[in-house]
């Protein structure tokens, strides 16, 4: 049987970010194991973050969610590239 997941668009976790309580309650009430991303939303979290401190825990973040992929080779390297070159002129 497959898992039920909850998919989140970016703009859940900017206000996650934000540390807006309604939804870190919402979110913790669902459970991390349960939330999942697209690559999109992925690329989205990593291409805004502000530094390289806030980039380090996105990818915290995106390593414990499930990530859905549109085509999951090409979504990887996706996300590999934006998170080698994202932010490396802070």
């Amino acid at each position: 049987m497959e898992k039920s997941v909850i998919i989140c668009d970016t703009n859940i976790l900017i206000e996650l970010y934000k540390s807006n309580q309604t939804i870190i309650s919402i979110l913790q009430n669902i459970g991390e194991e349960n939330i999942a991303i697209s690559s999109v939303t992925a690329g989205e979290l990593i291409f805004g973050a502000l530094n390289k401190r806030e980039l380090k825990a996105i990818k915290k973040d995106i390593d414990n969610l499930v990530v859905l992929h549109i085509i999951e080779l090409i979504s990887r390297k996706i996300i590999e590239l934006m998170f080698k070159y994202s932010k490396s002129h802070v």
